[in-house]
């Protein structure tokens, strides 16, 4: 009996070894279906993350860049309390950036070529060649705020003026100062060592050594801002070797010097395009809003701004060119193989425009 058991049992797991051709061939396949079904789930996932990435960098850069243009512009202008409307600044400084600050606390050229900025403080400058055709450039001047406090020798005869506050060793001689009350406002050279707590405006940097009025202790004191914005190309490549743009600003050092010298600083990677389009307060109180090559704009009457940057990451992520046309203010921005007259690569970048619209606060 126990013989007969043990034949029976060779024979059934002799029946039992290995699979068929049929069986493996299924195993196979289904196999080949799952391991395809994760390796899309998987592509997809990636290209998700890859776009999202992209995405999120394009927003945090015009982000950066419309704050920094909008923080700027909303101060055009800015000289304490004095309305730039009514009280001319008076200007006594030696090289000074403008010899009529309302006219030149902003100025928006279309760059259409390589000589745009012929007969400014920019020709013949760097600025002048890097500027990218086809994008905007806009200039701003206004006071900044300083820490620093009026204390003396307040009669206007005075060739000085005495100063406190925790600032003050923060400026050097020769630097650009703009004082205000709400009636009116200087802008002189330090003629002196500012650590020295008494400010000459000595006529050795000025064409003066008097300010217009007598400044009390309510009077402001600031550093002068002349800014620049545009868009130029960082010489660097991506890695299909096009070339990356980003948005520019260039400082003026305000140096007693006939030839101007900026500092200049990449404040944005990717940025192709800067658009501007001004908006006008016109007579009859109606308003609208016009490029600055409008020969009909009034820069005077200028109350409003509004900016637009197109804005691209260095990743190729689409996954196919890009041929659409972005809308900025004043200007179409089309593919390559579009009809605008200002284009951008049908590449695989992801793109987005950006738009804001700023008051000029010292306009209104």
């Amino acid at each position: 009996m126990s013989f007969e058991t043990d034949s029976f049992n060779s024979r059934d797991m002799a029946v039992q070894k290995g699979l068929s051709l049929v069986e493996l061939l299924v195993a196979l396949a289904l196999s080949a279906i799952l391991i395809l079904g994760i390796f899309t789930v998987y592509m997809d996932s990636s290209q998700t993350s890859r776009l999202s990435t992209s995405l999120a960098r394009i927003q945090e850069s015009a982000r950066i860049g419309v704050d920094i243009l909008a923080r700027d512009l909303r101060m055009v202008g800015f000289q304490g309390c004095a309305d730039p409307d009514d009280v001319t600044m008076n200007v006594i400084a030696d090289n000074p950036p403008t010899n009529d600050f309302f006219s030149t606390t902003l100025r928006v050229w279309e760059v259409t070529g390589a000589n745009w900025a012929d007969g400014t403080e920019f020709d013949g400058l760097s600025i002048e060649a890097n500027a990218r055709v086809g994008s905007d450039v806009i200039a701003i001047q206004r006071g900044e705020m300083a820490n620093v406090d009026i204390t003396g020798n307040m009669d206007n005869t005075n060739a000085n003026i005495q100063v406190g506050g925790a600032e003050v060793n923060q400026f050097s001689q020769n630097d650009m100062v703009l004082i205000s009350d709400c009636e009116s406002a200087d802008l002189f050279r330090i003629s002196s060592k500012p650590s020295s707590d008494t400010w000459a405006h000595a006529s050795n940097v000025n064409s003066g050594n008097n300010l217009s009025q007598a400044y009390n202790e309510n009077a402001r004191v600031m550093r002068f801002s002349s800014t620049i914005y545009y868009v130029a190309d960082t010489g660097r490549d991506d890695s299909l070797g096009n070339d990356i743009y980003a948005l520019y600003r260039a400082r003026d050092n305000l140096l007693n010097s006939a030839t101007p010298d900026f500092q200049i600083d990449e404040l944005v990677e990717g940025v192709e395009s800067l658009q501007a389009e001004l908006g006008e307060k016109l007579p009859s109180n109606s308003f609208r809003y016009a490029t600055a090559d409008d020969a009909s704009l009034d820069l005077t009457r200028v109350v409003a701004a509004r900016i637009g940057l197109l804005v691209s990451d260095t990743e190729r992520v689409r996954n196919d060119n890009d041929q659409a046309s972005y809308d900025l203010p004043g200007e179409l921005i089309t593919a390559a193989s579009g009809a605008g007259a200002v284009k951008h690569p049908e590449d695989r970048r992801l793109r987005r425009s950006f738009i804001a619209t700023v008051t000029l606060r010292n306009r209104d």
